[in-house]
């Protein structure tokens, strides 16, 4: 339940909340990042529920002191801390779905959420870059809410490899990003459908 719990999130996330008014967009947008750490880790971990609870906290925690705070290092610290959380998320994702002995719903949904946590940890590091860096991606709003989703549509274009050519990296450090965004967003989707054709096949054999 949890899992297709978090796909409802993921995807009202990345594609209902920048529809909504400018006024909430960036609450929202917290509010919800908030709901999808707390759910992913309920949805991968295999924890004992004391550490479940303590990767809860410190989550939480790197979100709200990234908007509360006025510190920049503590800023970075905790959106990097916030990219490693997803990244690792979906290395969960992945152990749980080679695990897997058939292919199901769940299955084709924790792979979804998989992808789609690539791109909300990367939208949080492109966003980052292009505030700590101005200049460094060609967005044109300067309004810190509007940059959280332009680096979400920047990282799942580059991820797909579609290219649209409206938003760039300009600096070479965004560059190198960019690639690392597409080859991680490539690399998933062949292990993953690697994985899930794999399992289909062994399913035929059996039956």
């Amino acid at each position: 339940m949890s899992n297709w719990g978090l796909l409802i999130l993921l995807t009202f996330t990345i594609f209902v909340l920048p529809i909504i008014t400018t006024f909430w967009q960036f609450r929202l947008f917290e509010i919800f990042i908030t709901l999808i750490v707390l759910v992913s880790i309920y949805a991968t971990s295999e924890d004992s529920k004391s550490r479940v609870l303590l990767q809860v906290i410190v989550a939480i925690g790197a979100i709200w002191v990234t908007r509360i705070a006025d510190l920049t290092a503590v800023n970075y610290l905790s959106s990097l801390w916030l990219v490693v959380f997803f990244l690792l998320r979906v290395f969960r994702f992945i152990k749980h779905l080679s695990s897997k002995q058939e292919v199901n719903g769940l299955v084709i949904v924790e792979a979804i959420n998989g992808y789609l946590l690539i791109g909300v940890g990367f939208g949080i590091l492109v966003n980052m870059m292009a505030v700590r860096y101005q200049g460094a991606f060609n967005f044109t709003v300067d309004s810190a809410s509007y940059h959280v989703y332009d680096a979400f549509y920047y990282t799942f274009v580059s991820m797909t490899t579609l290219g649209y050519g409206d938003l760039l990296p300009v600096i070479p450090l965004a560059k190198s990003l960019a690639l690392l965004i597409t080859l991680c967003g490539q690399f998933y989707l062949v292990i993953i459908m690697a994985l899930l054709v794999g399992r289909l096949i062994s399913g035929m054999h059996k039956n």
